[in-house]
């Protein structure tokens, strides 16, 4: 059997406890330096311009005070990422009321170019850099919260440079407003292409539409009309009764003041047939929308004053 030399065990590890005093000074700078690298906050700051708030992610997840007072997560919100920042962004409670009446959604032109709808109405020309219209965002919130002035008219005669001071750069500015122009009015007139198409759709949808409700409407004419020349009681048999109610209707339907005159005898034939409150809810619904497509009472009336005035 191999000798072996017999060890003592290693001391034990130096206490940890809070107040202890670790001889060690290197490693104190070592613990300390892993104890705030691990617990190190995550910052989030306002995405309005020039705020410069912000609050500590991890804790207020966590649900643990922050490392300072100021940079509580309380009453902050989040934009989502669907909106112009693709990261999405952070709202500190004094600028939440602003950037929700001002909320901004992205549009893409079909020339490919980019813009903002604003929640107010406002929105910018087309750019062709992505990244232009947030920096225009940004100054038009800055200009609702009153932070910088509005900007003068580029049609205003007042700002416009005079012939003789203009230079290489801002005449070649405004060739560049030229040429976005005729951009746009190439736009303009696509976009009108695509209403104009989308309008004859749509009516193109309406016809059919109005074909189907015109053969509904004879169908169910022919509906009423057979039955009401029939000798048989709609009113003795369950189910006759409830085909009645639906395709013609117990009760008067004539726009008009009712009087005692008027039919009303849904709820007697709901007494008759033991009919739950359900059911005759369910059968006013039907009655509903079957009188949306016609005839019903009141159309079959208006035709018969009308062939009662021709007579006359």
């Amino acid at each position: 059997m191999r000798n072996e030399t017999l060890r003592e065990p290693p001391p034990p590890y130096p206490c940890r406890a809070p107040g202890h005093h670790d001889p060690h000074p290197r490693r104190q700078v070592l613990t300390a330096d892993a104890t705030a690298h691990r617990n190190q906050p995550a910052l989030r700051t306002c995405l309005f311009p020039g705020c410069i708030r912000q609050y500590d992610a991890i804790s207020w997840m966590n649900g643990t005070p922050p490392p300072r007072p100021t940079w509580s997560g309380a009453g902050w919100h989040i934009l989502k990422t669907s909106s112009i920042f693709a990261d999405g962004g952070h709202l500190c409670p004094d600028h939440v009321a602003i950037v929700t009446t001002h909320l901004p959604r992205w549009i893409k032109a079909p020339s490919g170019r980019y813009t903002v709808a604003c929640a107010c109405g406002w929105t910018p020309a087309p750019q062709r850099w992505h990244r232009v219209v947030a920096a225009l965002w940004q100054e038009h919130l800055l200009q609702a919260h009153g932070d910088l002035p509005p900007a003068p008219p580029l049609t205003d005669p007042e700002h416009r440079v005079p012939l003789a001071e203009h230079t290489e750069q801002s005449l070649a500015e405004l060739y560049d407003r030229l040429w976005d122009a005729e951009d746009y009015a190439t736009e303009s007139r696509s976009a009108g292409r695509d209403f104009y198409q989308a309008w004859q759709d749509q009516n193109t949808i309406l016809a059919g539409h109005a074909t189907l409700a015109a053969r509904v409407h004879n169908a169910l004419l022919l509906a009423r009309t057979k039955m009401t020349r029939s000798p048989r009681a709609w009113d003795t048999d369950p189910d006759d009764a409830w085909v009645y109610a639906v395709l013609i209707g117990w009760d008067c339907e004539q726009q008009h003041e009712h009087t005692d005159a008027c039919p009303a005898q849904l709820d007697e034939m709901a007494a008759i047939h033991g009919w739950s409150s359900a059911r005759v809810e369910a059968i006013r619904k039907h009655r509903a929308a079957l009188a949306l497509a016609g005839p019903n009472g009141e159309t079959e009336a208006a035709a018969r004053r009308a062939v009662d005035e021709e007579e006359a």
